[in-house]
């Protein structure tokens, strides 16, 4: 046998002829490349071994250079006095074999699967056994900000009528029509409670847009038009207002002008009472109603079971609901899930002065089951109008 290298490099021809006539025994390979002039040591022997059968050049032990669905990665082998006695083969599956065999399996769980249609099922007409809020809150009627002061949106009389009537709008044709209906007013329906144009506590200096008379007025047919939207849809409608500390007598002003307008519509529940605490019975849920300057939230299931005990204890859900706050939040206590509304006007001067932020404007409407409590609400929100 001649040496075609001359060096260690050997030609991998020699090296295979040796591996052959050796039968694979390393020591029968060196004294062979010896009786040639060649030296190797037993380590590169064997990493020439494995380099040669990961090639696929090198039979693996068992004589499978495999086919064609597999493709030989790598082989181990364990040697003991120079003779091989266990090999690892590795391999793997072609890509394209194992796409067809995805597609394969994929088809067969296919053909098991039940061809199965579905259909939604329309709301009825009339829900009998559902009553839905609709929540109005801290409106600010006659505020009047200006963006590039308070960095939140411009408000006046005319932007707040536009932006009530269009939330109403949107609530009422989104919710479920609902035999029963509430509209609840949860207080600071106008910025200003008279001609002094200062909020009635403090004494805070407002910025109004326009004379108080004018201000009523569009605050009280703003209610008046959502109580009618909701009978177009509802055949019950219960209103509530609570008094805020923005309109500490307007809201009751508010009452009894509703009161008067709708005297002879037998469809209207107007509640008259000076209460800053309302409550609303319907089914299995109790409702709560409350601005939010007197009673905080924390207090809300506590002061609910003291004013109606028995309705309480009758009823499953209890649900208190606030204005006041300006923005989103909910305490699940333990007596009643309490909720905090985000008002639709923005913030104004005094507010931003005071570092306070809000999110975009929303209004809510939440539909209550006879025997289930809430179970949908609708939200709207100003970005649609900006």
């Amino acid at each position: 046998m001649s040496d075609t290298t001359g060096t260690a490099k050997t030609s991998e021809r020699l090296f295979c002829d040796t591996y052959k006539m050796a039968g694979g025994n390393i020591a029968e390979m060196i004294n062979f490349f010896k009786a040639d002039g060649i030296e190797l040591t037993r380590g590169s022997i064997q990493r020439r071994i494995k380099t040669l059968r990961r090639r696929n050049i090198l039979p693996l032990e068992s004589g499978n250079k495999g086919d064609d669905s597999t493709v030989l990665t790598g082989a181990s082998t364990l040697f003991k006095d120079g003779k091989p006695i266990l090999e690892w083969i590795k391999t793997s599956v072609p890509m394209q074999k194992q796409v067809e065999a995805m597609r394969d399996a994929i088809a067969d769980i296919a053909r098991e699967l039940p061809n199965r249609s579905y259909e939604l099922r329309p709301i009825p007409e009339a829900l009998e056994d559902s009553c839905t809020l609709y929540i109005s809150n801290d409106v600010h009627f006659g505020a009047l900000t200006w963006a590039k002061e308070t960095r939140d949106r411009d408000w006046d009389l005319d932007i707040a009528r536009t932006t009530f009537e269009t939330a109403c709008n949107h609530l009422v044709q989104s919710s479920p029509k609902s035999k029963y209906a509430i509209v609840a007013d949860l207080g600071d329906l106008t910025e200003t409670d008279d001609f002094k144009n200062a909020t009635p506590k403090s004494g805070n200096q407002l910025a109004v847009d326009g004379r108080y008379p004018k201000i009523l007025k569009v605050a009280y047919l703003s209610l008046i038009e959502m109580i009618e939207k909701a009978l177009l849809k509802h055949e019950i409608v219960y209103f509530y207002n609570i008094a805020g500390n923005h309109d500490m007598s307007t809201g009751h002003a508010i009452r009894e002008i509703i009161s008067s307008w709708f005297r002879n519509e037998p469809r209207v529940v107007i509640d008259t009472s000076p209460s800053s605490i309302k409550y609303h019975r319907f089914g299995s849920t109790l409702l709560q109603f409350a601005h939010g300057d007197g009673m905080r939230m924390h207090q809300a299931g506590e002061i609910m079971v003291k004013h109606k005990a028995m309705d309480y204890a009758e009823t499953r859900f209890h649900y208190s609901h606030f204005g006041h706050n300006h923005k989103d939040s909910v305490i699940d206590l333990p007596l009643c899930r309490v909720e905090s509304h985000r008002n639709i006007a923005p913030l104004n001067d005094w507010a931003a002065h005071h570092g306070y932020n809000r999110g975009i404007g929303t209004m809510t409407s939440i539909t209550y089951g006879l025997q289930n409590g809430e179970f949908t609400r609708q939200t709207f929100s100003v970005s649609v109008i900006d």
